[in-house]
């Protein structure tokens, strides 16, 4: 017998509506004689409920209940904590920084991993924050505006550091979570330091070619359910993303470096993964531009043209357009060039 995605939904809908039942019965004589251990076991996986089901207001809700019996409690704690990483924005993202923080047990890799994802993206919020300054897009109370900037800078990369101090120590105590080397990778990226994000982006490849094999090989044995090879089958997807973005990652920091080629091969790699990305060939193209390739560029924005879902009017679009009239107007010179020489070597004859 198979289960479906839809089948353990509502089996765990029916487990959880008999622990409501067993609580309530338990409680039946009065709220005052209402067990907490039962309540709080009730919250909790209420919550967990909402979760799987990405219901993030009635999962906090639960959440909060179960930590007003237990507010040391670790397993809704970091709960609580991705909620805010989910949510994403400031306010959520700060919040979930002092969630990290107050957890007891720091030696709790998923805390570690919480807290730098937490870090990471916040220091993006300051860099925004001094570039929003800088720019005169906001406005600050503080008499030097300057000041202001290099102190959110300085917050910037303070909160990066540590991003990857706490990453580091996820892979102290668990060297193959693969979160923590792509957060690595990112954050060096991030900082500008491409070298080294580069060789984090190789382990991670190499990491997520081993995972490929392993999910190909177990979805061809005999026997595995439906929810497992449903299963299995998102989580080769999953990793097969993560292996798109880092090729993608890959290419930006090479062609930023330089190197063009290396780049090149890493966007030939993501297009093989995702062929029928549009931002592969867009990227494509910018780099066979600055190699002067105009041919292939040409050939590599009408492929973006082709699988770009945006409209005719969307400045991307208009973008690739004039890419390709650039192109055509180099090649034009080139071989206007090339007949004037024909000709000057005809003239010498």
């Amino acid at each position: 017998m198979t289960l479906s995605l839809r089948s353990l939904q509502k089996v765990s809908l029916v487990a959880l509506a008999s622990l409501a039942a067993t609580v309530l019965l338990g409680c039946s004589s009065g709220p005052e004689e209402q067990d907490p251990e039962k309540l709080f076991e009730l919250y909790r996986e209420t919550a967990f409920y909402h979760w799987q089901n990405e219901d993030l207001p009635r999962t906090e809700g639960q959440l909060l209940k179960a930590l007003s019996i237990h507010p040391e409690d670790k397993s809704c704690n970091l709960m609580l904590g991705n909620i805010g990483i989910k949510r994403g924005d400031t306010k959520s993202l700060l919040q979930a920084e002092q969630v990290f923080r107050h957890i007891t047990d720091q030696e709790d890799y998923r805390t570690n991993l919480g807290l730098a994802e937490v870090l990471e993206r916040l220091g993006l919020v300051y860099l925004e924050a001094a570039a929003n300054i800088s720019s005169g897009k906001t406005t600050t109370e503080s008499e030097n505006p300057e000041e202001r900037v290099q102190d959110w800078r300085k917050k910037s990369k303070a909160a990066w550091e540590e991003s990857r101090k706490s990453y580091q120590l996820v892979l102290d105590r668990k060297p193959t979570e693969a979160k923590a080397v792509n957060g690595m990778q990112r954050v060096f990226a991030l900082e500008g330091n491409y070298e080294a994000s580069l060789v984090w982006t190789q382990r991670l490849l190499d990491m997520v070619e081993s995972d490929i094999i392993y999910f190909k090989d177990k979805l061809k044995e005999k026997g595995i359910t439906e929810s497992e090879e449903a299963q299995l089958r998102a989580r080769m997807a999953n990793t097969l993303d993560l292996s798109e973005r880092s090729h993608m990652l890959a290419a930006t920091m090479l062609h930023k470096m330089g190197r063009s080629e290396p780049a090149l091969e890493h966007l030939a790699l993501a297009s093989e993964i995702m062929p029928r990305s549009a931002e592969i060939w867009s990227h494509r193209a910018q780099i066979l531009l600055d190699l002067k390739r105009y041919e292939a560029c040409i050939e590599a924005a009408d492929q973006f043209l082709r699988l770009s879902p945006e409209e005719f009017d969307h400045p991307n679009i208009q973008a690739a357009y004039d890419l390709k009239a650039r192109c055509k107007d180099a090649l034009d010179e080139e071989r206007f060039e090339e007949t004037l020489e024909l000709l000057r070597e005809t003239a010498k004859g």
